[in-house]
């Protein structure tokens, strides 16, 4: 599982320290607790959020006064996610967040979905995987080379038979449906109308992603 080193960024020390306040300042929701746990799966349309409290060896489950403000987690975790981004390299999907009273914070971010299920095996609501049509979505805004997608999210491509976007670093682009578009260090532009390719001319990269999905 790819991971993302943002800890001595200096907006991830900045946010963890004002989350830090929001649980467990003068007015935190947290006061009485040892620790504050967010977990966030972020998607292209929608965020999937769980999280828990823990005091010594005992975890809770919040009552709903006792969340962050939007502002400060998922607006940050926003910016988190582009400053993480590399072209062609991608960007984190889940984003796992640690606040205690006394000492730093911990932001861990991962490459896949962190998800879980009910008791009886079944998921969670909101918390089903993404298929391919999410997952390409994703990658348009903040693509990859064909090597930087990871086996099992070939596999979820290769299920759906859909071709996902693709970095290309000739261009400094990302190429999809015989479009291409413009991207910079923080993702794709979407402000400039994408350019139509020609397959033809450009045979290598789309060879390369039939190999990918059909194994030729």
């Amino acid at each position: 599982m790819t991971t993302y080193d943002l800890h001595r960024h200096p907006l991830v020390m900045a946010g963890l320290e004002r989350l830090q306040d929001e649980a467990f300042g003068h007015n935190g929701f947290a006061q009485t607790m040892d620790e504050v746990v967010e977990i966030v799966v972020s998607r292209p349309s929608s965020l999937y959020l769980r999280g828990h409290m823990v005091s010594g060896t005992t975890v809770l489950d919040r009552d709903r006064g006792a969340r962050f403000t939007r502002e400060a987690l998922n607006g940050w975790l926003d910016e988190c996610r582009l400053a993480a981004y590399v072209p062609g390299r991608g960007t984190w999907t889940t984003a796992e967040v640690h606040v205690f009273p006394n000492i730093p914070g911990r932001l861990d971010l991962y490459d896949e979905e962190l998800l879980d299920r009910t008791p009886d095996g079944e998921w969670y609501p909101g918390a089903k995987p993404s298929g391919a049509a999410t997952w390409a979505q994703q990658l348009l805004r903040f693509p990859r080379t064909v090597d930087n997608i990871p086996p099992w999210l070939w596999e979820v491509f290769r299920a759906e038979d859909l071709a996902p976007p693709i970095y290309n670093p000739e261009f400094k682009s990302v190429d999809w449906k015989n479009r291409r578009r413009p991207v910079t260090d923080r993702g794709t532009d979407f402000s400039i109308e994408p350019t139509v390719i020609d397959p033809s001319l450009e045979p290598g990269v789309f060879a390369k992603i039939s190999k990918r999905l059909f194994g030729a």
